[in-house]
């Protein structure tokens, strides 16, 4: 139990760590917790809230703390520093690395080479919102590497080597453009149905009212499976007007079946209770 009570112990960078997906644990959690404990955690406005609500909750016991540690222990790869954690308590001599889109971990090893020049540029592009992907590059005999959102870490390894000319080992990660408010990508299929028309007729219209709560969309359009885990990672790290722009996007260029889905969902009657302006807006 010492790495539970380690783990435990700091709740302010366990708290950090989950926050970056907290719905994703909580949901995790549901058979450990009371209907009124999971509201309690749910109604928290923040991320960290939700984590700090959480973690209080799972300390009230040891048999629930207990069962909270196997969770995190079973899900640990949707958390990366989380999983750093548990090998380095293991004792685990393979490398922790980890990098999300467009990130990059090199650890090359280059040993008793004889060269002109040489040349190990990087070149990346930062994006918003991006999710993981696990992408690494060669292997490491250092310690673990986590590297976010369009970073870089080279641990590149160059011994006895004997180089005439120039060494290029430049880093560049460019920035890629965003979205900017009250844009609107007009980019459309050749051909439209009804419900791609009406979408698209109604667009500016549709993204100004679901930005006002653009989190109660994302968790239904990934319910009903008109966007996968992937891309809703992607939105709901967005500003909510850019989220709903690219939702939409998406939507549109995946055809008048999802258009379709997407407008029924908008005229539920949960829908035109929180969204005031939707009755106007998707009527016939």
């Amino acid at each position: 139990m010492k790495t539970m009570d380690t783990l435990l112990s700091d709740v302010d960078k366990l708290c950090t760590w989950l926050s970056s997906d907290p719905d994703y644990i909580l949901d995790q959690c549901g058979d450990i917790l009371t209907r009124n404990e999971y509201k309690e955690v749910e109604k928290q406005s923040g991320a960290l809230d939700k984590m700090e609500t959480l973690l209080k909750i799972m300390q009230k016991g040891e048999e629930k703390a207990q069962s909270f540690f196997e969770i995190l222990k079973q899900h640990q790869a949707h958390y990366p520093q989380l999983q750093q954690f548990f090998k380095a308590s293991e004792g685990s001599s393979a490398p922790s690395q980890f990098a999300d889109d467009n990130s990059v971990i090199t650890t090359r090893e280059m040993t008793n080479i004889k060269a002109k020049s040489i040349s190990m540029k990087i070149e990346t592009v930062e994006h918003p919102g991006c999710g993981s992907s696990g992408d690494v590059v060669g292997q490491s005999h250092q310690a673990g590497f986590t590297s976010l959102r369009g970073s870089v870490i080279c641990a590149d390894k160059l011994s006895n080597c004997t180089i005439d000319g120039d060494i290029d080992l430049s880093v560049t990660v460019k920035q890629a453009p965003r979205p900017h408010a009250g844009t609107v990508n007009q980019t459309l299929p050749s051909s439209q149905g009804p419900a791609m028309k009406k979408i698209t007729g109604q667009k500016r219209k549709i993204i100004d009212c679901l930005a006002t709560d653009h989190n109660y969309i994302l968790q239904t359009v990934h319910e009903r499976k008109l966007v996968d885990d992937r891309k809703y990672n992607n939105l709901k790290h967005q500003k909510p007007e850019e989220a709903i722009i690219d939702l939409i996007d998406h939507v549109i260029a995946n055809g008048e079946e999802d258009c379709s889905e997407f407008l029924e969902i908008l005229k539920e009657p949960d829908f035109l209770s929180t969204f005031g302006k939707l009755k106007e807006i998707t009527k016939n």
